[in-house]
Order: C-alpha cells, then structure tokens, then sequence
C-alpha cells in the first residue's frame, strides 16, 4: 500500500515518468554538470555514483565525458531507459534497479550524486542511513553532492498550494499541504495527456538546513557547503534550491 514513507516504490510510472523526462531539460542538466565539476575535482575516469539516477540524465552526460558511472533507481522503465542507452552510446555506466535503503551499497567512488530533490524521499532515521552508506562507499577525501528545493528555508517561506503547469501534450495540476506535525510536504499530481489520466502523490520530508548538515556530520561527512545556484553564491533563506557538498 502506498504511504508517505514508501510512496517512491510506486510513483514513477506511466505519465509521471513522461512528465520529468520531459521537464528536465539537457540544457539544464549541462548547466547543473558544469556546476558540478566547478565544486568537485573530477579527474580522468572518476568513478561516480548517480542514486536515485532516474532515466539517466546526470548519468549519461557525465559517461559521454569518459567518466565511469553507476546509476541506481529503483523505476524499472527508468533502468531499462538508461541500458538502452548504454547499449547505443556504448557508455562505461552500470545500471542497477535497486531501493538504495535495501540495496548493499559496495565501491570505491570519487563522488556520489543525489540530485533532483530525492534526498527528501526518506524518514530522519532513513535518510541517515543512506547517508551513512553514501559515506561508506567513498573513497577518502571523496564528495556527496546533493540537490534539494525541498528545504525548509526555501519551501516554507512561499509554499504554493495550487499550481499547474503545460510541458508538450501534457498538463500537470499539482495541490500540496504542508503537515507542520511531521514536517512534510504532502504534493498531489493530476497528470493528463491524450485523453490519459493519471494520479500520483508525493510525500518529501522538510528538513532545515541545520538539520541537513547535522545529518551528515553524524553520518561522517565533514567540510559542509552549501550554495544557492550555479553561480556558486551562498545559500540563503528564499533561495529556490541548495546544493550542498560534503565531504569525507
């Protein structure tokens, strides 16, 4: 049964997958690339972790670099996009269907990535956990670089209740509730397009920055930054989205 802290297992499928394949644009994930490698030291032939990697946008930008990259998601119609790319391009990536709560985690990474607000997917205690297991599968000195536009600061301050938006042949409605007792954003989706409908919720759990990087001391994480946008300014209090570098 779907519930706010195993709704992820279910969400991404059918028109919900259309809907941020075509709302992430490749000029977009450059930008964030870029930024990226602007923040970490990425040297020839990085090993990289990309989880959740979704279709594979971050995955198969960085593989066409010539950086060896493991993609984890837990969608199969995301892996089974992201082999047929590999298989096409002949690209040095490994992907794996797997909930990274339950998957044994094994490497040597460079840099792990959690982008596109999927750090806010778990529970306290679980998103701890996976930090925990990020850490464990880096090499010394290496970096976790996470993106959320889930965080308090920048959540709270101008949460929109209604909003929709049209991308091609699709439109999305979207209604969210904030549960200030625990802390999470409750997002309702009416995804329409050729005559199809489908209904997804998403439940992302509102930390504070504060709590972030307490998370990730206790998780073993040191030098903690955090910015704002690709130009690299500070994050502060309204800023649309964070990035945040931790390293081992």
């Amino acid at each position: 049964m779907n519930s706010q802290n195993n709704w992820y297992k279910t969400f991404f499928t059918g028109l919900a997958l259309e809907f941020w394949a075509k709302a992430m644009t490749p000029e977009y994930t450059n930008a964030e690339i870029k930024f990226i490698k602007e923040i970490v030291s990425l040297a020839e032939g990085s090993n990289i972790l990309d989880v959740p990697c979704g279709f594979g946008r971050h995955t198969i930008a960085l593989a066409k670099e010539g950086f060896n990259v493991t993609g984890i998601d837990i969608a199969e119609e995301y892996i089974h996009t992201l082999n047929e790319a590999i298989s096409e391009f002949k690209l040095p990536v490994t992907a794996i269907r797997a909930d990274i709560l339950e998957y044994e985690l094994n490497g040597n990474y460079d840099v792990a990535l959690c982008l596109g607000n999927s750090f806010s997917y778990f529970t306290y205690a679980s998103t701890l956990a996976f930090a925990k297991k990020i850490n464990g599968a880096l090499k010394k000195g290496g970096a976790f670089v996470i993106n959320t536009g889930a965080i308090a600061e920048s959540i709270l301050p101008a949460i929109v209740t209604k909003d929709w938006m049209e991308i091609d042949d699709m439109v999305i409605m979207m209604e969210r509730k904030y549960h200030a007792e625990s802390s999470v954003l409750q997002s309702d989706y009416r995804i329409t397009s050729k005559g199809e409908t489908d209904h997804k919720t998403a439940w992302h759990y509102v930390y504070t920055l504060a709590e972030v990087r307490r998370l990730l001391s206790e998780a073993g994480f040191s030098q903690i930054e955090q910015y704002g946008g690709f130009d690299k300014s500070v994050y502060k209090m309204g800023d649309k989205q964070a990035y945040i570098l931790a390293k081992k």
